[in-house]
C-alpha cells in the first residue's frame, strides 16, 4: 500500500478543522479556506476529508439536515444537535464505553466496535430567540 502524502493542503484543512468549535460539512469548510485565503479546490477538501475519516484522525457526524458533518476531535464523544439552526455542539457527558460492552452482551451475533449517541434539543442562542 502506498504512504500517503502529507501535503501542505492537507496539513491546512487539518489545522483548520481541529480549530473550529463547529462541525461544518466539506462545503462549509471549503467556503471557510477560501476566505482565509487559502487556495485548495473543493475536491481535495473532499478527498482529505474523506482520507482523514478512514484514518481515525477526525469523525463525520450526520445531521437533521442529512449532510455530513466533520468534527476535528477524534476522540469519542457525544454531540448535541439543535432542531431549530441545525447546528452540532459536543456534549459535556463523558463518553461512556460500557455501553458498548452492554451492546454486545445483548446483541451476541454481532461484533460492537463502538456507539454514537446525539442529543437532540435547542441551543440556548435560538432559545433566546424565541424570547
Amino acid at each position: 500500500m502506498a504512504e500517503k502524502r502529507n501535503t501542505k493542503q492537507k496539513q491546512v484543512i487539518y489545522s483548520v478543522i481541529k480549530e473550529l468549535k463547529c462541525h461544518p460539512t466539506a462545503q462549509q469548510l471549503h467556503q471557510i479556506l477560501v476566505e482565509r485565503g487559502y487556495n485548495i479546490g473543493a475536491s481535495t477538501v473532499y478527498r482529505v476529508l474523506a482520507d482523514a475519516v478512514d484514518d481515525g484522525i477526525i469523525m463525520n457526524v450526520f445531521s437533521f439536515d442529512k449532510n455530513e458533518h466533520f468534527d476535528g476531535n477524534p476522540v469519542p464523544h457525544y454531540h448535541i444537535i439543535c432542531t431549530k439552526c441545525g447546528r452540532i455542539f459536543d456534549s459535556h457527558v463523558p463518553y461512556d464505553p460500557e455501553i458498548d460492552e452492554r451492546g454486545r452482551l445483548a446483541d451476541e451475533d454481532f461484533i460492537i466496535s463502538s456507539h454514537n449517541l446525539e442529543y437532540v434539543g435547542i441551543c440556548p442562542e435560538c432559545q433566546n430567540e424565541q424570547e
